[in-house]
């Protein structure tokens, strides 16, 4: 199957250049009088990487990465990294995926696997030997190691220059972003659902996710649920902006359930329907995006550019939610945020994840025009982020910035 948009490679190629070149200006703002080298990095619980003035930069990674294969990784990653300027800001996560597997990421615009070529458009993901579905594919978990390594490298550089990571990621210098609030809850029984929300706006958090957990297996009875959850809500919340997620529903390519949830929940007025089929069904997305109207959300399962291209170009995605741990790192998500700048009306709201605290530096960084919004996680991610919640001078919750040196 060929994909209904092909790419202009050279110019997307030079829209990454592009970037690149800013990132190394910006860079030398803050540069050191005697450049810092890049002396030793070591599996640590994740990635530590030491300059040769002793500074470590790290970063554990997600609970998705698999450590035994960046532990095979780690000759080609210390090959390429060690000796080398850690204010070089044109080293990160791309610069190791070419290395490792040159020309690989952009077949994801194909709609083909980059490592094993296998096309993957309009599928949802499963095992080769079970048919289990998958969150993340083998080659999106080589993504996530990647990820890790140039968060690690972020983080030194963040403690070279003895600022907060968000201040050198990028010009948007927003000590305090808007969040949403979403639960972590799957199945909550509507009326339950609407306790807590109800609870929650009136501490200040206007801005809400909640989660459909039944899909076509579940009958007239799930899809009345997930009916029901949107309507709840809303009458209890009538001026609230309210998102909500397929969650379980994700994993299917049954566009026509998805369609018609999608027109059932309209009226209610949803600010936006998060990834209303399994990640890479472009023609789903556009579908639906075509038929109903609604604002769609999509990405956290996108990993690089490169499989974000086709959806912008469908025009069927207006949030996307490429997340840094998992996408390629920062250094591919500012690329990311490069290549939305290029879609007038298409905005960056990343998912947030375990370890939490890169999320908010990304969103910090850019313009509130770009990156209007934090995701934040009160039950998993509480004990990270609880106490940087305060409200903002309108009423609504908002995230305070860490000062720290680096991801604090």
């Amino acid at each position: 199957m060929e994909m209904k948009n092909t790419i202009n490679r050279r110019g997307f190629i030079k829209t990454g250049a592009v970037l690149a070149g800013g990132l190394i200006w910006h860079a030398k703002s803050f540069a050191a009088p005697v450049p810092v080298i890049i002396k030793d990095i070591r599996l640590a619980k994740g990635i530590a990487i030491e300059a040769d003035d002793g500074t470590i930069g790290t970063f554990a990674g997600s609970g998705n990465q698999n450590l035994k294969v960046l532990q095979g990784h780690l000759p080609k990653i210390r090959e390429l990294f060690i000796g080398k300027k850690a204010l070089d800001f044109t080293l990160g996560g791309e610069s190791l995926w070419e290395a490792i597997y040159p020309g690989k990421a952009r077949l994801f615009g194909e709609g083909r696997d980059p490592l094993t070529g296998e096309v993957i458009l309009d599928k949802p993901r499963r095992r080769a030997d079970t048919g289990a579905i998958l969150r993340h594919t083998p080659t999106g978990v080589e993504f996530i190691n990647f990820s890790t390594v140039d968060i690690a490298l972020w983080d030194l550089r963040a403690k070279l220059m003895k600022k907060p990571a968000y201040q050198i990621i990028g010009s948007g210098q927003r000590d305090r972003v808007p969040v949403y609030w979403r639960p972590g809850e799957v199945g909550i029984a509507p009326a339950e659902a609407g306790r807590k929300a109800r609870a929650a706006f009136d501490r200040g958090y206007r801005c809400q996710k909640w989660y459909f957990s039944k899909g076509a297996p579940d009958g007239e009875s799930g899809f009345k649920e997930n009916v029901d959850l949107v309507r709840v809500l809303r009458e209890e919340l009538p001026d609230a902006t309210l998102m909500f997620d397929n969650h379980t529903i994700r994993h299917s390519d049954d566009v026509a359930y998805s369609l018609r949830l999608c027109k059932a929940v309209a009226p209610y007025k949803p600010f936006w329907i998060e990834e209303p089929i399994c990640p890479e069904h472009v023609d789903g997305y556009a579908r639906i995006k075509g038929e109903t109207g609604l604002t769609l959300a999509g990405g956290e399962h996108w990993y690089t550019r490169w499989a974000i291209k086709p959806f912008l170009d469908r025009k069927c995605v207006d949030y996307v939610q490429s997340d840094p741990t998992w996408c390629g790192g920062i250094s591919e998500w500012l690329k990311i945020c490069e290549l939305v700048r290029r879609y007038p009306g298409v905005k960056v709201v990343p998912h947030i994840t375990s370890p939490w605290i890169v999320a908010p530096h990304c969103v910090a960084s850019q313009p509130e025009e770009l990156c209007p919004l934090l995701e934040y996680n009160s039950e998993n991610g509480k004990q990270a982020l609880e106490k940087h919640m305060q409200p903002l001078p309108n009423g609504r919750m908002g995230m305070v910035l860490p000062q720290e040196p680096g991801f604090a």
